[in-house]
């Protein structure tokens, strides 16, 4: 009996795993908003436009995360934010919480360094 189920263990076909569509992003710098893959340009802040991820170099994209380098641009709100312009740095930006395909959260460095978490 060992040689009859080591047999058919050798003549069945290997079980192939089909690998999903990649996850992907809301990105509400469009209109109306898209869902997209690996941006070089994200939107955090869709409802002032206050706080961009740019020039991103996504180092991993999925399954579960996804992790990049960009530069962080700031709306500075000093003394207000209509005349207090922007600034900008490197940041580290990780993509995470998928559901049903699309990340739900960003979580960057601020620009001096603290972690920030960012509904997308």
């Amino acid at each position: 009996m060992t040689v009859i189920a080591a047999v058919a263990a050798a003549l069945a076909p290997a079980v192939v795993h089909a690998a999903g569509p990649d996850p992907v992003v809301n990105d509400c710098a469009s209109y109306p908003a898209q869902s997209v893959t690996r941006p070089a340009n994200l939107l955090l802040a869709c409802g002032d436009g206050g706080l961009w991820v740019k020039n991103i170099t996504w180092s991993s994209w999925g399954p579960d995360t996804a992790e990049g380098d960009g530069t962080e641009y700031r709306r500075v709100c000093v003394p207000d934010c209509a005349t207090g312009g922007v600034s900008t740095g490197p940041t580290h930006i990780t993509l995470r919480n998928l559901d049903g395909g699309r990340f739900k959260q960003a979580l960057i460095s601020d620009l001096s360094g603290k972690p920030e978490t960012w509904p997308l």
